[in-house]
């Protein structure tokens, strides 16, 4: 019975030792991260910036084609992994990485190119602005923002008739009227750029929508960021 009590209590991730239960020490865990065009899957030599939240360290590194980057992690981790490619815009992701769940873990950074202006433009059709960044739980741009921001600046230069809608979004973490205005004024910030540098203030509008349009369930961090969102709204072409 002894026996057969000890291997169960080892399945569970622990051991008895006297009256305590000591926890299982995890596994170290790989992370390999490697980039690629979102459009073609084509693997691109890139650089990473990695912060790991909780161990309070960073990691930098590079990745080529057949040659992810990768770092070891020893405890369970949040990860925020800023990656640029030379010719594509930059991008910023936050992963969960549990070391208790598996040995390996792969992430892939889809990259977009830095085209000059927004193409397809259709009444009613919302892009995301996937590289605009705000510190968190904050409507203070980021600098590497404006490189997306200017190529929305040069659509509406180049389409005169062009009127739009900044639409600010959230996830439903937190309260929902403090989400509602910090989407609001997100939205806001990005309109204001724009008229700043040119704009009619007729051709823009913006509106926080907080948690109310998600566009994925809010059941994990990676559903939670894609809800997480700017766009524009093609109201007039």
């Amino acid at each position: 019975m002894k026996t057969l009590l000890s291997l169960l209590l080892i399945c569970l991730g622990t051991v008895a030792f006297g009256q305590k239960m000591i926890k299982k020490v995890s596994d170290p865990t790989t992370v390999t991260i490697k980039a690629v065009d979102e459009k073609t899957q084509k693997e691109l030599e890139a650089q990473y910036a990695v912060q790991a939240v909780l161990g309070k360290k960073t990691f930098q590194g590079v990745s080529k084609p057949g040659n992810s980057f990768s770092l070891i992690l020893t405890k369970t981790d949040t990860l925020v992994v800023t990656t640029r490619v030379k010719g594509y815009y930059e991008t910023e992701e936050t992963l969960l990485i549990a070391c208790d769940t598996c040995g390996l873990y792969e992430h892939i950074a889809l990259m977009e190119k830095q085209d000059s202006v927004f193409s397809d433009l259709q009444v009613n059709k919302a892009i995301r602005l996937d590289n605009v960044y705000f510190d968190q739980s904050s409507y203070i741009l980021r600098p590497e923002s404006y490189t997306q921001l200017n190529k929305l600046l040069k659509t509406l230069q180049g389409n005169p008739k062009l009127v739009i809608e900044i639409a600010g979004h959230t996830d439903n973490v937190g309260d929902r009227q403090l989400n509602k205005l910090l989407s609001q004024n997100r939205a806001k910030v990005i309109a204001n750029y724009l008229a700043n540098s040119g704009i009619r203030d007729e051709r823009l509008q913006y509106k926080g929508y907080g948690d109310t349009k998600p566009v994925a369930p809010n059941d994990s961090e990676e559903n939670k960021r894609l809800n997480r969102r700017v766009e524009f709204v093609v109201l007039k072409l």
